[in-house]
């Protein structure tokens, strides 16, 4: 007789027997990458037929989408990501849908600007969380079906485990987790690097500036005068600093941003607002895809991004980016800036990540 797999913990095991009967011989990470998917999805109809990834994505660093790519694979190892079905149009061609886990919810990974990675992260995604339709909130109603929110932390606090026993650091959102106030839920999924474990773990339990929700939720739908998004406290400060929006038109020398909201999500703990910035280089400095460094470009980032961070501070507003320094071969500069609850010691900006 053969050796049976090894098991997984007792924690983990108990948890995964939310999300499949099957996972209670899965065995851990190795053995897992290569098991077929554990898929409890409603029947099929006649002629429809589940089609499983043929193998892991490589992860590229520089490809943000690898990192996506490589976590939706892993949902779909889990039995958590949507089921691909697939059958012959009779055409000559197959077409192709997808299909929830029953009674489980299911999840999707999004790609995450690098500025909201947590410190020593070489891999970083958003993962949401939607309900299984039979306890979804209706956005005209404001009762929760029955069990939902037990469903919510039950199927949350599974999908933790069943992605960490793969290896992944999961941080379920502080505010983003309640069918309360949100259609879905987020969590945040990301690998260190060796290095990086220690600078995480020191910061792992931060004093939080808000207690809860940020508009828009179903509790506050909208920012109500005189508060305002956070993008439009940015973009104020920008213009006043003589850089315009990207749609504003013409070619100013300090180049052009973009501003948006981001999920409360990867805010950083310490703040009370936050916004995500992109900044593109001037025209005339563009590498247009070639590759190829342009006269001038390396000057021109640095010096423009140093006016833009200090525009920012000027303004009593802070700015968090990612640890390596932005250049030409990267296109654009991300940053989320924000405004703190209280002013940040010089310790503090340093270690602005969550």
């Amino acid at each position: 007789m053969p050796e049976p797999p090894p098991r997984l913990p007792s924690l983990v095991r108990s948890r995964l027997r939310h999300l499949c009967p099957e996972a209670d011989h899965m065995s851990s990470h190795p053995s897992l990458v290569n098991a077929p998917a554990p898929f409890r999805v409603r029947a099929p109809e006649k002629g429809w037929a589940p089609e499983a990834p043929t193998g892991p994505p490589t992860y590229d660093p520089t490809n943000p989408q690898s990192g996506r790519a490589l976590v939706e694979y892993h949902l779909h190892q889990l039995g958590l990501g949507e089921v691909r079905l697939t059958r012959d149009s009779g055409h000559g061609y197959r077409v192709a849908r997808h299909v929830p886990p029953d009674g489980l919810g299911v999840c999707r990974a999004r790609v995450l600007t690098e500025a909201a990675w947590p410190r020593g992260a070489e891999l970083c995604v958003l993962v949401d969380w939607s309900p299984d339709p039979a306890v979804r909130r209706e956005h005209n109603l404001s009762t929760l079906p029955d069990g939902a929110e037990e469903h919510w932390s039950d199927r949350i606090a599974a999908t933790v485990d069943a992605l960490g026993s793969l290896g992944y650091t999961v941080e379920p959102s502080r505010f983003r987790c309640s069918p309360r106030y949100y259609p879905s839920a987020e969590l945040l999924v990301y690998r260190l690097f060796p290095s990086g474990a220690a600078v995480r773990r020191a910061t792992a339990q931060p004093s939080w500036a808000l207690s809860r929700p940020v508009p828009p939720n179903y509790a506050e739908p909208c920012w109500v005068y005189p508060d305002r998004p956070p993008s439009s406290m940015v973009e104020d400060v920008l213009r006043e600093a003589g850089f315009p929006l990207s749609d504003a038109g013409g070619d100013c020398g300090w180049g052009s941003v973009t501003v948006c909201n981001i999920t409360q999500t990867v805010w950083p703990p310490e703040a009370d607002r936050c916004a995500w910035l992109t900044w593109r280089p001037a025209a005339r400095y563009c590498c247009a895809g070639s590759g190829e460094l342009l006269d001038g470009a390396q000057e021109h980032w640095q010096a423009s991004l140093a006016r833009l961070t200090q525009a920012v501070q000027d303004a009593g507003l802070y700015c968090r980016t990612r640890e390596r320094i932005w250049g030409p071969p990267d296109g654009v500069a991300h940053f989320l800036v924000y405004r703190a609850s209280a002013p940040l010691t010089e310790t503090g900006r340093r270690d602005t990540h969550r």
